[in-house]
């Protein structure tokens, strides 16, 4: 077979392969906009100080977040020591991964709060006491609360979580 009619044939199948291939790279990329552009608003938003006025559309992470926060408190109405203690250790991871979610930055949920800007956040006080509860908890060996106090230390973190607009 000579070269030229060799070539001739490769290009012959070649030619419509690659346009074949150009054709599914444009739909593709066609596709991955669309779909991006349809599934953005599903995205989860974090404002600290959203105004009493603002347009809110919910969210699934709005929906998990609200879900999170009624299994802690389902598990502080059991009513037990350790489930009080694990009560407040949840609360306190949720409101470590709403800051961490808003992008405000330290290693640990204490540096968070304290790089967190507090402006109009009425419960920092109360977030810092419950905070420093669940410490006691966590690194005080045979440290017990009792239950009235496991529900006002979990009010404290639901006050928070109300400034932030996390929970209504």
């Amino acid at each position: 077979m000579p070269p030229s009619l060799i070539t001739s044939t490769f290009l012959d199948v070649y030619n419509p392969v690659a346009a074949l291939f150009i054709v599914a790279d444009v739909v593709l990329v066609v596709a991955f906009i669309y779909v991006y552009r349809k599934a953005w608003h599903f995205h989860p938003t974090y404002e600290a100080h959203a105004g009493h006025g603002a347009a809110h559309r919910e969210t699934i992470h709005d929906i998990v977040m609200r879900e999170r926060w009624h299994t802690i408190q389902a598990r502080l109405a059991s009513g037990t020591p350790e489930a009080a203690r694990l009560a407040i250790i949840d609360a306190d991871a949720l409101v470590d991964s709403v800051l961490k979610g808003m992008g405000v930055e330290g290693e640990h949920l204490a540096d968070r709060l304290s790089n967190l800007d507090t402006d109009g956040i009425a419960s920092m006080p109360r977030i810092w006491r419950a905070h420093r509860m669940r410490n006691d908890l966590v690194h005080t060996p045979g440290f017990e609360i009792a239950q009235g106090d496991a529900e006002r230390v979990m009010r404290d973190y639901e006050a928070f979580l109300r400034d932030l607009h996390v929970i209504e």
